[in-house]
């Protein structure tokens, strides 16, 4: 079974023209006073992009918590919660986070200044870091890292017609540009592209990094295969993420011999019979049925349960790396020096 990924439409590029607008009068309120923005009492670091999924946020997120941590702060997140089911507390880039960070502190809430509040009353933190919060300037940040694709930095054409939720010109407030995707472009290709960022923007400083996968794991039984293992072994491929051909290559990256794919939408739920229905595909081609890891999150089984099922595991690795101390704001940055 397989489906087509979302692409963005041309034609409605005209549409794309009344959102352009829309975009440049909200943020004209901001940039002048006319809309409150409120603060939270303890530093915000905004992780953000200007376009619609596919920038590998969430492993970002936890490349930042797990740096953090490593010195001894203590960590929150706050997130909208898109796509988080009915009475659900977390979506599936949260419970990634809580699975990978025991005891990490979230709340998602469209509000993020409420959800701050609530946050800090459940634990003391030190930072907050704001997923997804690029456009969301209602609260208070005292850092703005805007993740920003290495095969179209630019953005491209605005919603609907393209990705793009803000045209390139939005990275101008950031304080910090992180270029991703590398892997997908030439060593030279990147370097231009952080060259030309950094010519257009003076004030931004600008690193890069390349995603890989860290691990095949079989859900089931907990087991690691390595890359020798993987490697020419059959796969299908399931999942509802934004970009799923950049899931493509990496299974293929991995070594695997990938034989079919089913996408769905982003964040869409992968319902138990199609779940099972994949899995029995899987066994009876000889293959094994490999998801991300946001939706393995999302299926909410108890650990083992379930059909035998494998998840490729993305990190991220820093082709220039800046050291956790340039995600940090100015007072943080003093504190971890005094300490």
């Amino acid at each position: 079974m397989t489906s087509k990924a979302l692409e963005p439409e041309p034609f409605l590029l005209p549409l794309s023209w009344v959102y352009r607008a829309g975009v440049a009068l909200r943020n004209g309120l901001f940039d002048r006073g006319l809309r409150r923005v409120r603060r939270l009492p303890v530093p915000v670091v905004s992780i953000g992009n200007l376009t619609v999924g596919g920038s590998g946020k969430t492993p970002f997120v936890a490349l930042l918590v797990e740096g953090m941590q490593a010195l001894g702060l203590e960590v929150g997140v706050l997130a909208r919660g898109y796509g988080r089911a009915a009475g659900a507390e977390l979506n599936d880039e949260g419970e990634l986070l809580r699975r990978r960070f025991p005891g990490l502190a979230q709340v998602q809430d469209p509000n993020r200044y409420e959800a701050g509040l609530r946050l800090l009353e459940k634990k003391a933190v030190d930072v907050v870091l704001l997923d997804d919060g690029f456009q969301h300037r209602m609260l208070h940040r005292d850092l703005d890292v805007c993740l920003v694709d290495a095969q179209q930095p630019f953005g491209g054409a605005l919603l609907p017609a393209g990705w793009a939720r803000e045209p390139a010109s939005a990275l101008g407030r950031a304080d910090v540009c992180v270029l991703t995707g590398c892997e997908a472009v030439e060593p030279d290709a990147w370097r231009a592209r952080m060259a030309e960022l950094r010519r257009r923007f003076p004030k931004l400083r600008c690193y890069a990094l390349r995603s890989e996968v860290t691990g095949l794991v079989d859900v089931v039984s907990d087991h690691v295969w390595t890359r020798e293992e993987a490697r020419g072994k059959k796969a299908r491929l399931l999942a509802g993420i934004a970009r799923p051909e950049r899931f493509l290559r990496s299974a293929r990256d991995y070594g695997l011999d990938v034989i079919a794919h089913c996408w769905l939408r982003d964040h869409r739920a992968i319902a138990r019979e199609l779940l099972e229905a994949e899995a029995q595909a899987a066994t009876e081609s000889d293959a094994i049925l490999v998801l991300t890891e946001k939706d393995e999150a999302r299926l909410g089984f108890t650990a083992g349960a379930g059909p035998r099922r494998f998840v490729l595991r993305i990190g991220h690795v820093w082709l220039e790396d800046p050291g956790i101390a340039a995600f940090l704001p100015a007072g943080l940055v003093a504190a971890q020096r005094m300490s």
